[in-house]
């Protein structure tokens, strides 16, 4: 039996800057009321235990050896803070990076680009597109609509930010429904009027694939959302403004 366990998962060691190769733990020994003892934990070890007759016992990780990037972490504490507009903003610009880290690896692959990691790609977009609107509106005051619709967030946004300084190209603007109004006829079926389950899934819930062919560029998406992501930061920081300006 152990009479003392230090429970150090690898996950609370990479969320915590403050651990590094020599990693020092102060903690209060049984039966020495308020004595200190400071155990060194070597490198890989994810919990030290000392039983009865003073041995101790390590349980290594091995995520814990050659780690890159040491004492770098972040936490929640901040951001859970934030007003809601702002938490939204912050995910639709990790959502935006995200696909464009995505897009240049894609392009790198070259001949070995998959479908697949086209459609990962859109579907971190679209969630970012859908995001932005979101925190716009909720920036202005107004409560969003809690769905996915990108073409009826799109509306409502246009509504309370007319202005040409606020206006971006998105190819979801139009909703299935706006577009079946407009042709006459429907003129999507299936997932294919869910964007962010088609790309999410590849499938509805029956296992029913698209019943179109979506083409994927990366070239031409990469400069789309590079060019995005500086439009959507000038477009937060004027809603920012007027919010200051009241």
């Amino acid at each position: 039996m152990f009479s003392i366990l230090f429970l150090l998962s690898s996950f609370s060691h990479s969320m915590n800057p403050s651990f590094d190769k020599e990693r020092l733990i102060k903690s209060r020994m049984p039966k020495k009321k308020r004595s200190v003892s400071i155990i060194e934990i070597p490198e890989g070890v994810a919990a030290v235990g000392v039983s009865a007759d003073g041995k101790r016992h390590y349980i290594h990780d091995p995520f814990l050896r050659g780690m890159r990037w040491k004492g770098i972490s972040v936490d929640s504490a901040l951001f859970k803070k934030l007003p809601p507009a702002e938490r939204l903003y912050g995910l639709s610009k990790a959502y935006l990076s995200a696909a464009i880290v995505l897009c240049e690896q894609a392009g790198e692959a070259r001949e070995g680009l998959e479908w697949a990691q086209g459609s990962v790609i859109y579907y971190c977009l679209h969630l970012a597109t859908e995001l932005f609107l979101k925190a716009c509106i909720q920036g202005v005051g107004k409560e969003p609509s809690k769905h996915h619709e990108i073409g009826e967030l799109w509306r409502a946004y246009k509504v309370l930010l007319p202005g040409a300084e606020y206006n971006f190209q998105t190819s979801w603007a139009v909703s299935p429904k706006e577009l079946d109004q407009i042709v006459g006829v429907p003129v999507l079926h299936g997932v294919d009027r869910t964007p962010d389950q088609l790309f999410r899934y590849s499938m509805d819930k029956k296992g029913g694939a698209s019943k179109n062919i979506q083409i994927f560029t990366p070239g031409y998406f990469f400069n789309y959302m590079k060019d995005l992501e500086v439009r959507w930061a000038g477009i937060w920081g004027q809603i920012k403004l007027n919010a200051k300006s009241g």
